[in-house]
């Protein structure tokens, strides 16, 4: 049983009545008497000095107050002590309370690793009898914290773990599902960067505030996100990599909404104010430590050194994906004595394809092209998820950090695998989502069904694999509990607890229903069943536990079940931000409902 002060009991319902009071102290016989206030013998005395080993629950929390009773070993009742002086192997102050009834009370002051100390403290009973008495071993775990390892383009075929390819080689990716939870159908909550990106960072559906697809950036500034969220638990925060949520090319319906004055062909990001743009960094969404980018200029108060510097943008040439990794282990040297939260977000096996030469020289010669760059790429992804869990391991922290690793989205195969130079982006990315049906921007499963591993070793059990269906924004919520949110925060978010601890009861996860909505397509899952609509007049229904093929629409077989998803999927729908016409699908969709559905 996990034990915790008495005013954590609501927020994590473990504490009894009889871990109220953490430890009864014995003193010796002569403590307390017959209350007399005859002064004690020399041997009385020499029992009193002595400082007694105390053996305290192993989990309190910081600035909680601990309370310690103390009884004479003659008598039931508590005695009524002072605390004359004490002392502490802590630097921090630690402040002693004095209590009536034999207790005395000491609230721990913040300490970040679980740390081992003692604290002893000169009692003085109301006969004037001093003794003393010691807490050894004294525990403060720290909060845990969270890394988000999010790739971009990465299939469901692209980790080691689902062993359904022979080339890809991801040891480290594999030995975080070795040794945590791989989650066989977990989803995205957009089969599109900015979308999928908005959910992640906010925890909750993005069509709540409008992101539905990479027409809607940037994300409104009223928007909290969980660097907000970390931030005002006390966390450090940090963004490393894609952040893909500010003013781009893609902004003309926020550029005609703010600047309805200003004709449409005249929009260009590169001419609006730093001041403005700078609104929609991670910097000022409640990520304190950035560096984040694209092409070589990250935005950066960091360096790869681990000096702080001041705020803007730098030029860095070494290759983006070491660079992510590099500034990811700075952040965890710089800030791993405080709790911490960091979005690491690669640009791998996104377009553009490249890679080192040593990376590529780890894959076969006669590979395809395209699918030895990605495979290079993802290697290079690998290898930082590697230098990040050593860097936790140098520092003693990785057992106390959760470190999710999830895609996006699904594969861009392009229907042919077209296998084109390397420097043309409009191909195949050599990423496969084998034997999903589908690809990026689909709402089937090779759209948004991705690699989803959660790894913590202090809490989740090896070795484990969970089959229900879960959303990214599940990940959040799970994470952010344990972090200490409050019901109020979490009534906030849109996932629920995935973490397989004690009472974790994974069936659950049959009855809530997932949403999606992208383009002119929507769907819903719940259980085993599947919805997929696509335009006005094309709907299906599929039982994944035995179609993934999507070979078997049920639409006519099962109308009641149909029925009860699309109202399912009718109600969330009327709680969004908009609720965008799909009469009718555009041409990559007809190419994709005629490819991939339709016989």
């Amino acid at each position: 049983m996990r034990c915790y002060s008495p005013n954590l009991e609501l927020k994590y319902g473990c504490c009894n009545v009889a871990w109220l009071v953490f430890l009864v102290l014995l003193c010796v016989a002569s403590c307390g008497g017959d209350s007399q206030s005859t002064p004690p013998t020399v041997s009385e005395q020499e029992q009193l000095s002595r400082s007694y080993s105390i053996t305290l629950p192993q989990e309190i929390v910081s600035d909680d107050t601990i309370i310690l009773t103390v009884n004479a070993s003659n008598n039931s009742n508590p005695q009524k002590v002072t605390v004359e002086s004490w002392s502490t192997s802590l630097e921090a102050s630690l402040n002693i309370v004095n209590t009536s009834e034999g207790k005395f009370s000491f609230i721990a002051p913040q300490v970040r690793k679980r740390t081992s100390f003692s604290v002893t403290a000169n009692l003085v009973n109301e006969a004037g009898t001093k003794f003393n008495v010691s807490a050894q071993s004294l525990i403060l775990p720290s909060k845990p914290n969270l890394i988000v390892i999010f790739t971009d383009d990465q299939g469901y075929a692209d980790i080691g773990a689902h062993n359904i390819v022979n080339d890809i080689n991801t040891p480290n990716i594999d030995k975080l599902a070795a040794n945590g939870v791989l989650f066989s159908n977990g989803y995205i909550t957009a089969p599109q960067c900015t979308p999928s990106r908005a959910g992640m960072v906010t925890g909750v559906y993005q069509q709540r505030f409008g992101v539905d697809d990479n027409r809607y950036t940037p994300i409104p500034e009223n928007v909290v996100t969980m660097g907000d969220r970390y931030s005002d638990l006390g966390y450090t925060t940090g963004m490393v990599g894609k952040w893909h949520l500010e003013i781009d090319q893609n902004s003309k319906p926020w550029f005609k909404e703010n600047f309805p004055d200003t004709p449409i062909s005249e929009f260009n990001p590169g001419r609006l104010p730093s001041s403005l743009k700078e609104r929609y960094y991670p910097s000022s969404k409640g990520y304190k430590y950035n560096y984040f980018g694209y092409a070589n200029r990250y935005w950066a108060n960091y360096d790869l050194d681990g000096n702080q510097t001041q705020l803007g943008w730098i030029s860095n040439s070494d290759y983006r994906l070491d660079v992510v990794s590099d500034a990811a282990t700075q952040f965890i040297d710089i800030n791993h004595g405080e709790p911490f939260y960091l979005h690491v977000a690669h640009y791998a096996p996104h377009v553009p394809l490249e890679a080192t030469e040593d990376y590529l020289s780890l894959f076969p010669e006669q590979s395809s092209n395209r699918r030895r760059y990605a495979l290079a790429m993802m290697y290079a992804v690998d290898a930082g998820v590697g230098s990040i869990v050593s860097k936790l391991e140098e520092h003693g922290i990785l057992e106390n950090t959760i470190i999710a690793f999830i895609s996006d989205n699904g594969a861009p195969i392009g229907l042919d695998f077209t296998d084109a130079p390397i420097t043309e982006k409009e191909a195949w990315n050599g990423s496969l989502n084998t034997p999903l049906v589908g690809e990026k921007g689909m709402l089937t499963e090779g759209g948004i069904k991705v690699p989803f591993i959660v790894h913590w070793p202090e809490k989740l059990q090896s070795n484990t694999v969970i089959d229900e269906p879960v959303i990214s924004l599940d990940v959040l919520y799970s994470a952010i509990k344990r972090a200490g949110a409050s019901e109020t925060v979490l009534s906030e978010l849109d996932g629920v607890d995935i973490f397989p601890t004690q009472g974790f009861d994974n069936s659950a996860l049959m009855s809530r229903p997932l949403f999606w909505r992208f383009w002119n397509q929507s769907a819903v899952r719940l259980g085993n069943y599947k919805y997929l609509k696509m335009g006005a007049e094309h709907e299906f229904l599929f039982d994944m536990s035995l179609d993934e093929t999507l070979s078997n629409n049920l639409m006519s077989d099962m109308p009641d079940k149909a029925d009860e998803l699309k109202s399912l999927y009718e109600a969330w729908n009327a709680a969004m931000y908009r609720q965008p016409q799909q009469d009718s699908l555009n041409s990559q969709e007809r190419e994709w409902l005629s490819f991939y559905l339709t016989p």
